[in-house]
């Protein structure tokens, strides 16, 4: 019986469990019946039946990679519904993902989070995910690296995962220095631009519905991977960059202990990279973990001046000045380059998420409206095209709504009751998985056990009381507030599935750029020595998954042994 059929009476939550793991403060709640006994009377082999023996894991959200012990952001009292119909709720720092950018150790944690639970409060039936943003992206890429423990997700604000999210990060990064400087502005000023023609060209480059989507990455994350202590930059509504905050670093450790390139280059480096150096290695010769970031041989805005939303002079600017970053995350003129070793990490360990694991997991995707903010739309059709490339999205059910402040526009708003049906939805799904002891394939169960109710719709912006699931895709991608966009990336002639960390190159042939002139093309041709990516073409390092991966040997990984098989004595 799946839980969302019954709803237990609550005489009270059991004490919460408050813990250490991992390195990881976690807390565990369940509900508990003084009736049936003193809380220390509840044993794994005989638990309370209060407890449907069904986990949610709840993820926190963000970036990042503090050298501290801290608590999770995430609180189980707010998780009512799954508590009063007998859950049991787990939250832990070392899955937030603010706090823990090293997707392997979070993995690990989670792991040994159930582990804990199995050993403390008995055997568990199924369990399920939930999280926005960066706790999306730890469920999804947790079903990447181990797909299993999680038996269900339920990511919001959807992102498949880090790594590649990173890309439109850097690319914003380089866009923003680039719309501020004399190269751009004295073009624009030449060419008697309004301020609404600029934001218009900008939003055509980045790809996104405006021009302050790029804004909002440079504002919130470009300072994240940088490895020592640094001035918080912030781009204006004008465009201008100031550096309005304090120092800081993002060890959160004092800044005698950081990283310096000249005062003290053996401290301790900051990045997502650098804070898993256990995982990623270091650069040979170095001190430092390889970066996946890279934009060598990516023509930017591409696609913007095919279609005539920049002229030829911009788009020869653009790539002209665009640049890229070294490996302290330094503004250079060349572009970036990724090490071969990282990105080969990053695809076998399933850190760039694997479709072929995620199809081993239902998926309930609810995506609300962020286009000027950094959780875009396309992000869900990204995962759903990585789906598609490793043979089908059956697992993958998508939910679209719009809402703006104070509605809520991330996270469905309570009126809507989206949350609470993709619980249910979700409950339901793994109830009928788990019931189902057909010889068919894993894969081929969650798309044969999805219940009726898990299927792709969306509210239209009209709809503000959320009264009508429209099932017509079509009519939900030509609403402005459920319209996907695209990213830096795309424009460039890349792949919606955006999983390509770093492009293989292919000679430049000047007839693919009509409409320069001879001197335009000879300067463009300049700054493509090696050529210009070819997306029909996997990325370099690019493979399967060969999750989950051992480390014990060290950084890299290697594969696991076959798994045991249990005989009866």
């Amino acid at each position: 019986m799946a839980a969302s059929s019954r709803s237990i009476p609550r005489r009270r939550r059991r004490p919460v469990e408050r813990g250490t793991l991992n390195r990881g403060i976690y807390d565990i709640a369940v509900l508990f019946d003084p009736t049936q006994g003193n809380k220390d009377s509840w044993k794994p082999t005989a638990p309370q039946t209060t407890w449907n023996r069904k986990l949610l894991y709840v993820f926190g959200p963000a970036t990042g990679q503090p050298r501290r012990q801290l608590r999770s952001s995430q609180v189980w009292a707010g998780q009512d519904e799954a508590l009063k119909r007998g859950f049991l709720v787990a939250v832990s720092s070392m899955t937030d993902s603010s706090l823990n950018s090293n997707r392997v150790s979070m993995t690990e944690t989670l792991m040994m989070m159930k582990e804990h639970i199995v050993d403390a409060y008995g055997e568990i039936r199924y369990a399920m995910g939930a999280g926005c943003s960066g706790g999306s992206i730890n469920q999804l890429t947790s079903s990447s690296i181990f797909p299993g423990l999680l038996d269900g997700i339920q990511p919001s604000c959807t992102y498949p995962d880090s790594e590649t999210t990173g890309t439109e990060v850097g690319d914003c990064e380089r866009l923003v220095r680039f719309y501020a400087s004399a190269a751009w502005t004295g073009l624009m000023a030449s060419e008697s631009q309004t301020v609404a023609q600029n934001n218009a060209k900008q939003a055509a480059i980045n790809g996104h519905l405006d021009q302050v989507g790029c804004r909002s990455w440079f504002n919130s994350f470009i300072g994240v991977a940088r490895p020592g202590n640094y001035l918080p930059e912030r781009v204006g509504t004008d465009g201008t960059i100031t550096t309005p905050l304090p120092v800081t670093n993002n060890c959160t450790l004092p800044a005698s202990m950081v990283y310096d390139p000249v005062t003290n280059p053996t401290g301790a480096r900051c990045t997502p990279q650098d804070h898993a150096v256990s995982i990623w290695g270091k650069v040979p010769g170095t001190t430092r973990a390889p970066s996946t970031r890279d934009n060598v041989g990516v023509v930017y805005g591409l696609k913007a001046f095919q279609s005539g939303a920049i002229n030829a002079e911009e788009f020869v600017t653009l790539n002209e000045n665009v640049g890229g970053a070294d490996f302290d995350l330094v503004p250079t003129t060349a572009r970036s380059a990724a090490p071969p070793a990282g990105l080969e990490i990053a695809y076998r360990a399933g850190i760039v998420a694997d479709a072929r694991q995620l199809a081993k997991t239902p998926i309930m995707d609810v995506r609300g409206y962020d286009e000027s903010g950094i959780h875009y739309i396309w992000r869900s059709f990204s995962l759903r095209a990585r789906l598609d490339a490793a043979g089908g999205h059956g697992n993958h059910v998508l939910w679209r709504f719009f809402g703006t402040p104070p509605l809520g526009s991330l996270t469905p708003p309570a009126a809507s009751g989206l949350t609470l049906q993709s619980f249910l939805a979700m409950d339901k799904w793994l109830a009928a998985l788990k019931a189902d002891t057909s010889s068919a394939t894993l894969e081929a169960r969650i798309v044969a056990d999805k219940p009726a109710e898990a299927f792709d719709f969306c509210y239209l912006s009209s709809d503000t009381t959320f009264q009508t699931k429209v099932t017509d895709q079509a009519q939900c991608d030509v609403d402005p507030g459920l319209k996907p966009h695209s990213s830096p990336r795309q424009v460039a002639g890349g792949p919606i599935t955006e999983n390509i960390l770093k492009c293989q190159l292919k000679p430049f042939a000047a007839a693919d750029y009509p409409g320069l002139d001879t001197h335009q093309l000879d300067r463009l041709q300049a700054v493509f020595p090696d050529g210009v990516c070819d997306w029909t073409k996997p990325g370099v390092g690019q493979q399967p998954a060969l999750s989950p991966l051992d480390f014990t040997a060290g950084p890299g990984g290697a594969a696991l042994p076959t798994a045991p098989v249990s005989h009866a004595l």
